[in-house]
Formats: structure tokens, C-alpha cells, sequence
């Protein structure tokens, strides 16, 4: 017993120690999972095809919406989850010039399943872990071209080396942004056991809505790492909305806790940017 805790002890200090470098990790291909998947323990990577019934995100009732993610906005040669803040501004310059609207996880939410409106081109910007690159940078860039976006905090990484403090989060949670639910020590979760997993979803929604005054609704998997078993506990830890690295826009057939986004990465050039915005299935 002392040696399986002291392994795991060990996985979670080593993916500490690697995420200040890689981050979450690239996407995954798009995937559809049914409500069935979702009270089962079985993986969850079955492959399918979005339900898409729209052209582009130009609906007031759209069923389909880019959610973008992000995780580091600075320039590291070699390292592709490290944005370029020149290139990270040409995407939100770009996103001004085309008429799209930054709406929130909860306008998401709401649209999705509560019957709620969107604007007619609606996106969503969201960044992974809570480097402080996120503040220092890629904030006043966002608020430059009018838009908002939601951090997926890992909350031990708080006023760590490179990592935001609270009066960081503070100061984003009050224009506008969202801080949200990514666990305490970004492990992955199918690959512990389940005491553990409910520990590192609860205890994390606890202190950021501690530390902020706000309630935590929206949750992204770590490396997007999950099967069915973890997808129930986010469930019954009370969040209403989680979000994988599976490629493809939110969709509204899909259920709360299986959501796709959009992966940016360094280097992808416009061009690529724009097409990820124009193929919901890209």
C-alpha cells in the first residue's frame, strides 16, 4: 500500500513539474459520446461526426460554437503551446474584423441548455492552467479588441513560480472573466483512483470559489484525459458544463461533460486559424 501511494505521489510531482513546460498537451480527434458512455467507466473515445445543421456560427440558436483554448501567450522557440503574443493578436484582431462576439461558459451554457440566446457569431475564448502570461499579456489583448475569455485554474498553481496569484485572478474575475475548475494538481484522472479524483475536482472547486466569492460551474480535463467513470464525478461534484481537448466546435448533441474546443497553438498561422473557424468538424 505505502509503495502504490507513494507512486502516485510521484506521477502527480513529476506532471507538476512538466507543466510549466507543455502545458496540457495538443487536441485530440473529434469524438461524439452518448449519455450511455457517460454513466458507464468505458473510455471515452468513440469516434463519430459532429450533428451539425449550420453553415457558420451565424445563428441566434446556434447548435454548434468554436470555443477556443489557449494555454501560454508568450514567445518560447520549440514549444507550441507557448503562443506568440504578435500572433495571439493577429487572432483577436482577426476575430474583431469578421464580427465575431466573445460570449462566456455560462452564455454557453445557458444558450445550450437553457434556452438562452447567442449573439449572431458567437465565440468562445478560454486558456488552460493559469500561467501569468494569461494576465500580464494576453488579457489587455483581449480587452483591446472587446472581448473576454474564461481560465480553466489549476488551483495549487496559484501564486506559484509563473503561475497567476489570487490578486491576479481577482482582478480578471472582476472585468468580466470566468475562473474556472481544472483541478488541484492537473493529473490525469483515469489514471487514479477514484478517492483521488473526487478530492482533486471538489477541493479545487472549493478554494477558487473560496478565494474568488463566485461559484465554479465549468471544468476542463487535464490533457483531456477521461472515460466515464471521471465524467460522472464531475457530474456529482455539482459542474454543469466540462470540456475536453477532443477537435471540433461545442456541440449542443453532445452532452454537458464531453464538449470539444478548438486547439491554438504556436505557429499555426492565420490561415489555419480561420479554417478551424469555418469547419466545425476541422
Amino acid at each position: 500500500m505505502k509503495k502504490v501511494i507513494g507512486k502516485i505521489f510521484l506521477i502527480v510531482f513529476l506532471q507538476v513539474l512538466v507543466i510549466g513546460i507543455s502545458g496540457c498537451g495538443g487536441e485530440k480527434p473529434s469524438s461524439s459520446i452518448s449519455q450511455t458512455q457517460l454513466d458507464s467507466s468505458t473510455p471515452s473515445t468513440t469516434s463519430g461526426k459532429l450533428l451539425n445543421t449550420l453553415k457558420s456560427p451565424s445563428n441566434q440558436n446556434a447548435q454548434v460554437v468554436p470555443v477556443l483554448y489557449y494555454h501560454s501567450v508568450m514567445l518560447e522557440k520549440g514549444n507550441e503551446v507557448r503562443m506568440p503574443p504578435d500572433q495571439f493578436e493577429a487572432q483577436m484582431a482577426y476575430l474583431q474584423e469578421k464580427g465575431y462576439e466573445s460570449v462566456t461558459l455560462d452564455q454557453l451554457y445557458q444558450a445550450f441548455y437553457k434556452g438562452g440566446v447567442l449573439p449572431q457569431k458567437p465565440i468562445v475564448i478560454t486558456f488552460d492552467d493559469g500561467y501569468e502570461d494569461n494576465y500580464a499579456t494576453a488579457f489587455p489583448i483581449v480587452k483591446k479588441y472587446g472581448f473576454t475569455a474564461a481560465v480553466f485554474m489549476v488551483s495549487s498553481y496559484i501564486g506559484g513560480e509563473g503561475f497567476m496569484s489570487w490578486p491576479q485572478l481577482r482582478e480578471l474575475s472582476a472585468n468580466g472573466w470566468e475562473i474556472e475548475g481544472h483541478t488541484v494538481n492537473h493529473p490525469y484522472l483515469s489514471q487514479v483512483d477514484m478517492t483521488i479524483v473526487l478530492n482533486e475536482l471538489m477541493d479545487s472547486k472549493e478554494t477558487l470559489e473560496k478565494g474568488l466569492g463566485k461559484s465554479v460551474g465549468f471544468f476542463a480535463y487535464p490533457y483531456g484525459d477521461l472515460n466515464g467513470d471521471v465524467a460522472q464525478a464531475v457530474k456529482q461534484t455539482g459542474y454543469l458544463m466540462a470540456f475536453t481537448t477532443d477537435r471540433g466546435w461545442a456541440d449542443l448533441n453532445l452532452d454537458e461533460w464531453h464538449l470539444q474546443r478548438v486547439y491554438c497553438f504556436a505557429n499555426m498561422g492565420l490561415n489555419e486559424f480561420a479554417r478551424r473557424l469555418q469547419e466545425p468538424n476541422y
